[in-house]
């Protein structure tokens, strides 16, 4: 083996998290200990020149040479979590979850990665991407620069019911939402922001003109993802509703709610636990803003009889036509 393949073989060892101990390269390569000190010399300098943000350190106790960084390197606990939460997304096809997932595992030292591929043999196996199936880093890495670079693009979009449309926009934001990648756009035709589904859009094209927008009117994403609900945009309403469930998820639901009064099974007032959660069968009035109706009035279908919405009027009224609506279903004439 070469001088060069030695180096190399040693930074790898060093890349992957082990220590290195100098007696065992020496036996390994059949050379002197000074050959081995030069490597680690050669290495540290190259190092130094490239300004890497790594460092070989000897640790005395290991009697051995380490890899530092003074960059945060992930390790096994984060890369499992990440793991995981990419799997319960189902976002990217098999081939892309498949390489995203080596990838990481790739960043963290070999015993490392044999304790977590038990743990996620299983998920990885079965994993069921979404319907569409289509490929999308490239593509989020893409709008992703265009929003940085604030170029309007054109794009070909195609709606439920496989209609096809053309728009010019801004785009503004990428945001994952209930198992999609939205591009939020801004749209000089309809002077608002727009959401578009990312794998619905088929073709895209960068425009020669700008569309310049203040920077009071710049959207924000994070105050945009404490109000949306299901991704249903709309203008912003403050609801109002009794509440009989678990506290914490509704909370964790309406990030902006407040809860506003709480209430004992026998509807009498109650003070608040610093658990948030009322006595059994009691309640909670939440305070809440959210964008549009549509999306809030899903959540509330899906808690039942756990909810009572009680603000704006207009929701209420909605909510009690959808109940109706639902109602009419399992009548005897509605199975025929």
């Amino acid at each position: 083996m070469t001088t060069t393949e030695r180096r190399l073989y040693l930074y790898l060892r060093l890349l992957d998290n082990q220590i290195v101990s100098k007696q065992e390269l020496v036996n390994k390569f059949k050379v002197t200990p000074r050959a081995i000190q030069r490597d680690i010399s050669q290495l540290r300098q190259t190092i130094a020149e490239l300004q890497l943000p790594q460092e070989i350190v000897y640790l005395p106790q290991e009697r051995g040479f380490c890899l530092n960084s003074e960059q945060h390197q992930l390790n096994r606990q984060e890369i499992l979590v990440i793991i995981k939460t990419l799997l319960a997304s189902r976002s990217l096809n098999s081939a892309e979850m498949a390489a995203t997932i080596d990838g990481l595992l790739g960043l963290i030292h070999s015993d490392d990665r044999a304790q977590i591929e038990p743990l996620i043999k299983n998920e990885r196996f079965f994993y069921q991407p979404l319907q569409h199936q289509r490929p999308l880093l490239d593509k989020i890495w893409a709008l992703s620069h265009c929003i940085a670079t604030k170029q309007t693009l054109q794009i070909d979009y195609q709606r439920q019911h496989a209609e096809h449309i053309t728009r010019q926009i801004l785009p503004q934001a990428l945001i994952f939402s209930e198992f999609y990648f939205y591009l939020i756009s801004y749209s000089p035709k309809h002077n608002s922001s727009l959401l578009y589904r990312v794998d619905r859009i088929s073709d895209y094209q960068v425009l020669g003109h700008q569309i310049q927008r203040d920077y009071k009117d710049r959207f924000q994403e994070g105050v945009f993802r404490q109000k949306i609900q299901f991704m249903y945009p709309g203008q912003p309403i403050q609801v109002k509703f009794r509440f009989w469930g678990i506290v914490e998820a509704a909370l964790d639901r309406l990030p902006t709610g407040k809860i506003i009064a709480a209430f004992a099974a026998d509807s009498q007032p109650e003070a608040i636990s610093p658990q948030l959660q009322p006595s059994r069968n009691g309640s909670v009035i939440i305070s809440a803003e959210v964008y549009g109706e549509r999306g809030i009035l899903m959540w509330f279908l899906s808690q039942g009889a756990k909810v009572q919405v009680l603000a704006p009027t207009t929701l209420v009224t909605q909510l009690q036509t959808e109940l109706t609506k639902i109602q009419a279903r399992y009548q005897p004439e509605a199975t025929h």
